[in-house]
């Protein structure tokens, strides 16, 4: 089946919202596609809270708050500050979800197709998430490339805050330390307003790009490799759900299968973002803390692109946002992403309503697919 029609098979919903009805029927469809590849298909269920936007309210609510009681109350602004910066690091690294732990849950899925091999010595498990976001002023197309620069100003404005009120507990005064608690304490109102605003007045995108290209490039790996299957990998077909809200698909799947998944052999492919720009391999990645891909991936990789055919492929350490890969790396897997980025390193139409099928370059799609086959061939030895 072209890879075109799986894109079209998940764009039949006018989006894929993480934890809706949306995202359940789509996931209902790619574990019948899934089953018609030969492989071994099923749901895996897990519950997650709704959006990101929670729980960076929270985070964000809780610097303000501290900043807004730390001048008189500064040791509970100071530990409100530290608990807050854990927070922050767990998410972003997705080490450890204590601010998620604590919302309300909606149910979603993974669906998982397995290509069995009794001679494998190791697993390579393919993933893509399938679920799409909402839209808001953060993504809009004229401010987008500030989104890291952003986050940045958030985490020094969230440091320059937890230190102020520190030094106000051991009796620190003076017009600065004022000073900079009031435009550290006003700065967190920026991305409060920008998370309400995207509850509140965002609307879940069709999702083309971001991500049924990924799925897409994803299948088409899978039909050619259930034709002809590798001899040393068991290979795993990951379509994730609730990538969007904090890669909580990824994070269930992990728990999952923590036992039965050895970092030493098992791999990680993932697409993301596949439907325009030009494609690259990402060398590391991570929006607070960098954590490297495979070294022994990112060689074949690059000696893939020095092809003729993979001329214009090119590696990336990619910091504006985190992949589903992430979970996999901070845990020791071997990992390595595909994605399609821009000159400046974006994301065309990312989160935005111009995200959809006619916006998807589809012959990108397919040489993403083909480069991930190559990848998997190179390692099949």
């Amino acid at each position: 089946m072209p890879v075109r029609t799986y894109i079209e098979g998940l764009c039949q919903w006018s989006h894929r919202g993480s934890t809706t009805e949306n995202e359940r029927q789509a996931a209902e469809y790619l574990r019948e596609q899934t089953s018609a590849l030969g492989l071994e298909a099923r749901l895996e269920h897990f519950v997650s809270h709704t959006s990101f936007s929670w729980v960076y309210l929270i985070i964000y609510g809780g610097f303000f708050v501290a900043g807004w009681l730390g001048w008189s109350h500064s040791f509970w602004g100071s530990i409100l500050c530290l608990l807050m910066l854990a927070f922050l690091y767990g998410e972003c690294t997705s080490k450890w979800k204590a601010v998620a732990n604590v919302l309300p849950k909606r149910p979603s899925q993974n669906v998982l197709g397995i290509l069995r091999n009794e001679n494998a010595r190791k697993r390579i498990v393919f993933v893509a998430h399938y679920d799409s976001s909402k839209s808001g002023l953060s993504f809009h197309p004229s401010i987008v490339g500030s989104f890291r620069s952003s986050f940045i100003t958030s985490i020094v404005m969230a440091l320059i805050l937890t230190q102020v009120l520190i030094i106000r507990y051991f009796g620190g005064t003076g017009g600065l330390l004022s000073f900079l608690r009031f435009v550290a304490t006003a700065y967190m109102l920026l991305p409060i307003v920008l998370l309400l605003h995207r509850e509140l007045f965002g609307h879940y995108v069709q999702g083309a790009a971001d991500n049924a290209s990924g799925v897409g490039a994803m299948l088409g790996v899978a039909e050619k490799l259930v034709k002809e299957p590798p001899k040393t990998f068991e290979a795993w077909f990951l379509a994730t759900g609730c990538e969007e809200v904090n890669l909580m698909g990824m994070v269930a799947f992990m728990r999952a299968h923590q036992y039965e998944l050895s970092p030493g052999t098992t791999y990680f492919l993932n697409f993301d973002n596949l439907g325009k720009g030009s494609l690259r391999f990402i060398t590391a990645e991570g929006m607070l803390r960098m954590y490297s891909s495979s070294p022994e991936m990112v060689c074949i990789a690059e000696g893939l692109a020095t092809e003729k055919h993979y001329a214009d492929v090119r590696p990336c350490e990619y910091r504006r946002a985190t992949l589903d890969a992430l979970v996999a790396s901070s845990r020791g897997y071997k990992v390595l992403s595909l994605m399609a980025l821009d000159e400046a390193d974006n994301i065309a139409h990312w989160h935005w309503p111009t995200d959809t099928i006619e916006n998807v370059d589809v012959s990108l799609t397919e040489r993403a697919s083909e480069f991930a086959l190559d990848i998997t061939r190179s390692l099949d030895k």
